[in-house]
């Protein structure tokens, strides 16, 4: 294999350098003139073009960027970019939210689409003297809607969750189905192959999907499952993503139907796949933003080439096509988001939104320079064109959508989304629940299984791990009751695509290491304890004790009776603002909407000794203290709609409060949070819970989280 030579290693590194130094200062003064950071991209590719610095120092200009070396080398980079870009637009994508919206999406990119391809075609015969396929093909690029550059829009400004946001993906993804779908009937036009060879990509492109959102996503569940959880490679999920999606993109370059589709449908699948967190999302954004993303629009601003323009009067079909453009495709687009059911403003904020350029367009443009469907001279008006749009759109945006507030119903769904993103349990995917001898296993597997059916309803991935340590004391009298039990139960969980059910057996004299190595691979430990002995020093037992202490995952403790398992009808769950706490009353919501049981919020505030504390005015701002806390922990699990009331006190001894009130009425179950702060061998989550633990006198549930 040939390697790059000395010079050309070195052009290469200097203009990836000055690409970057120049793309990411304009992308940053953009910002900070409140613009979107690809227009600034965009235009310091000009400035890097033959535009200026060709013009201003053409031997710098051809010893840096013509070298044939550098320039296939850059290019490749730059295809880079353009397909990790469309793998974060499918990440955007919202799959419920996009079926909840289909109505007003499709109508809207309906109205956008059909009408902006007839008007390229015209526009390019009329005033380009372009016929088709290249008319044609000019209305393609037209026709798309840059959802990358939507979806990075929306993000700075906060607003990709509300309805209108997801209306201008939901036609957006559609504009680009479709724009891939139609470059390659394009292409197989071009290609001579008559009828037959345009059906023939019809059908692919149907099959492809077909099998992509059924063998695709059962796969990339599989192996984003298998990565993350056996794998020890530092970073496996961000390689396995990035393999993955060239994957997907060389599959369909070889089908013919190019290769950012094949990226975006994976990232779409991506979106809902397991392990497929915030923070690996956040270091793929963070390679491609910081990285390829830039260079893939700082080239694409390079091949605009002013001097290609021709005579002045290529200024007036700049602002005709622009003028067409825009009315068509913000009119009609706007239309069709009215006709679904959206608000007058709320349809207009899509139309403006559907008419944004700078991203997916500009890659369709150079694809069709590279089939020579488009001239530089096209291309160039063109993306004058888009960054004119990129220019306009943002302002407008602002301006509408400070106009159009949430309404009722938008407003509960942005409620609910962002006491999910403030909630525990939809973060923790992974429950190990290991069998062993004094781990009252049954009790804590009943509670995992409750767990489930409410993750099950949320559409919440929860996978499973039973693991059974045989010692081979089959004469164990505990053992063997407790592995049929915990089958049992966990068997009534119904696995798919959003839970996975597994079994490990592990020979081993010794429980804790087994579990503590397994427990590496989860988030959450779920193991069973007695009650503790009020006249002996506080342990939940030997094995438990250690599993806490140890544990690097979160546990979750069922304190209960030997032969029993916690049933709640009525569950007091008592917090103290951080954060374990907090996460306590997330796993007692779940409970409460699997047993349809009330769940009573309960806090004590402790009063102060100084003279101003009897005041009423001092009274009444330490129980409104109490009270916000518990409102917080209200909207978090009010998303689940279990049914809650509030309780406040004024206590010194926080323990002693809980007790007090598990005596004052009755309580089925009480759960707690808690952090392990031993600081040798023996256990230590707090004198509070262990006073409830000892004397409270109903089962409890004990999170014990590894922070606070």
């Amino acid at each position: 294999m040939q390697g790059l030579s000395e010079e050309a290693l070195l052009l290469t590194l200097v203009a990836v350098a000055v690409i970057l130094i120049v793309g990411r200062g304009a992308a940053e003064v953009a910002r900070r003139l409140g613009q979107p950071e690809v227009l600034g991209e965009l235009l310091g590719g000009v400035l890097l073009g033959p535009s200026a610095l060709g013009a201003l120092l053409p031997g710098i200009y051809r010893t840096v960027f013509l070298n044939h070396t550098v320039s296939q080398g850059l290019s490749l980079l730059s295809w880079l970019g353009a397909i990790l870009l469309l793998l974060i637009a499918g990440l955007e994508v919202d799959l419920p939210i996009l079926r909840q919206n289909a109505r007003p999406g499709m109508l809207a990119a309906a109205g956008a689409i059909i009408p902006s391809i007839a008007a390229g075609t015209i526009f390019a015969r009329l005033f380009l003297n372009v016929v088709p396929p290249g008319g044609f093909f000019l209305g393609l690029v037209l026709s798309v809607t840059a959802v990358s550059v939507a979806a990075k829009l929306l993000i700075e400004r906060d607003a990709l969750r509300r309805s209108y946001a997801q209306v201008i993906l939901a036609a957006g993804v559609a504009s680009e189905v479709a724009v891939w779908l139609l470059i390659s009937v394009v292409a197989a036009f071009k290609a001579g192959e008559g009828a037959l060879g345009i059906v023939q990509s019809v059908i692919i492109v149907v099959a492809f999907f077909g099998l992509m959102m059924t063998l695709g996503r059962r796969f990339t569940y599989w192996a984003m499952r298998r990565t993350a959880d056996l794998s020890q490679i530092v970073n496996g999920e961000l390689s396995l993503v990035l393999v993955l999606t060239l994957v997907a993109a060389a599959i369909t370059q070889w089908l013919g139907l190019h290769a950012l589709l094949g990226a975006f449908v994976f990232g779409v699948l991506l979106s809902q796949a397991p392990r497929a967190t915030e923070e690996l999302r956040t270091r793929v954004q963070t390679l491609t933003i910081s990285l390829f993303a830039p260079i893939f629009f700082v080239l694409a601003g390079m091949r605009v080439n002013i001097f290609q323009l021709g005579s002045p009067s290529a200024i007036g079909l700049i602002f005709l096509l622009l003028l067409a453009a825009t009315v068509i495709k913000v009119g009609l687009g706007t239309l069709g988001a009215r006709l679904g059911g959206l608000r007058p403003l709320e349809a207009l904020l899509v139309g403006i939104g559907l008419d944004l350029k700078g991203g997916t367009d500009v890659i369709v443009a150079i694809v069709g320079v590279q089939l020579a469907l488009l001239s530089v001279r096209i291309y160039t008006i063109y993306t004058v064109v888009a960054i004119l749009t990129v220019l306009v759109a943002p302002p407008l945006i602002a301006l509408l959508e400070a106009r159009v507030p949430p309404s009722h119903d938008e407003l509960e769904r942005l409620n609910r989304e962002e006491a999910r993103r403030r909630a525990y349990l939809p973060r923790m995917e992974r429950v190990l629940v290991p069998v062993a001898a004094d781990l009252l296993s049954d009790a804590a597997a009943a509670l995992v299984e409750e767990i489930a059916r409410v993750k099950q309803d949320e559409s919440e991935i929860f996978d499973i791990t039973q693991l059974v340590i045989d010692d081979h004391a089959t004469d164990t009298p505990e053992l063997a009751p407790a592995v049929a039990q915990v089958e049992a139960l966990l068997n009534n969980t119904e696995q798919g695509e959003t839970a996975e059910l597994s079994r490990r057996t592990v020979q081993s004299n010794e429980s804790l290491p087994v579990i503590l190595a397994a427990a590496q691979d989860h988030d959450l430990v779920a193991i069973g304890a007695a009650r503790p002995d009020p006249a002996r020093t506080f342990t939940l037992g030997r094995l438990q004790d250690q599993i806490v202490h140890q544990s690097p995952a979160d546990v979750l403790v069922t304190v209960t009776g030997r032969d029993s398992a916690p049933r709640a009808g009525r569950i007091l769950v008592a917090v103290n603002g951080f954060a374990h706490s907090l996460a306590a009353g997330d796993v007692a919501a779940y409970l409460a909407k699997a047993n349809d049981a009330e769940l009573v919020l309960f806090t004590s505030v402790r009063a102060r000794l100084d003279n101003l504390f009897w005041r009423e005015r001092g009274h009444r701002r330490l129980l409104q203290t109490g009270y916000e806390l518990l409102h917080e922990l209200g909207f978090r699990v009010g998303r689940l709609g279990v049914t809650t009331s509030e309780q406040v006190v004024l206590e010194n001894d926080p323990g002693l409060a809980i007790v007090r009130e598990l005596q004052r009425q009755p309580y089925d179950l009480v759960v707690l949070g808690a952090v392990d702060r031993s600081t040798d061998n023996d256990l230590y989550i707090g004198s509070p819970i262990e006073t409830v633990l000892m004397r409270g006198g109903v089962p409890a549930v004990v999170l014990v989280t590894r922070g606070g």
